[in-house]
């Protein structure tokens, strides 16, 4: 859908970029950061409300380990924010900067909730397998659930008892077969 924001034409489904400096107040936001960020009002990065939305959004990615994916709503759409650091010179003199990433998470390629309860999985054990059909590695999901690797390829086999497979790609096959009915 394409709004209106600030005289310029957006598509929501366009990236928004966002530009703070060290102390995480943005100096800079495309027309896209803006619609995502300021939904469902017609508000500019200088607005004290979105200011604040992107220091929360900053807060949460700098709590996590490497600086991993946060991912909010913007209205009743889910949004993962990307936080990359910059080493950056400013009159002469360095200066940290933070840049975000905002895109539109893509939904659930399978309802992991009809799944979940089809085969009786727990809450950890769901979010396993919603992490799996991501593509993730063991190493990954252990980072994303703040669990060990060990502890995820216990999950994996306990999901691969209750669904009656041996492999991870028979996870997902029977992930899609349930799905399908």
């Amino acid at each position: 859908m394409r709004k209106r924001v600030d005289g310029h034409l957006v598509d929501d489904r366009e990236t928004g970029f966002v530009l703070a400096d060290q102390n995480l107040k943005p100096m800079y936001a495309n027309s896209a950061a803006s619609l995502i960020l300021c939904y469902p009002n017609q508000a500019s990065i200088e607005d004290f409300e979105v200011q604040k939305r992107v220091q929360s959004i900053l807060e949460e990615a700098f709590q996590t380990p490497g600086l991993q994916p946060v991912t909010f709503l913007s209205g009743r759409r889910s949004y993962v924010c990307r936080t990359f650091l910059i080493d950056a010179r400013r009159n002469g003199a360095r200066a940290a900067m933070v840049a975000l990433v905002l895109e539109r998470r893509p939904a659930d390629p399978v309802d992991i909730s009809s799944v979940s309860r089809h085969f009786h999985l727990s809450r950890r054990e769901s979010e396993t397998v919603r992490l799996l059909v991501q593509g993730l590695t063991t190493k990954e999901v252990a980072e994303r659930m703040g669990v060990s690797p060990h502890t995820v390829k216990q999950f994996v086999r306990l999901i691969m008892t209750k669904m009656g497979v041996t492999t991870r790609s028979g996870i997902v096959g029977k992930l899609i077969a349930v799905d399908a009915r």
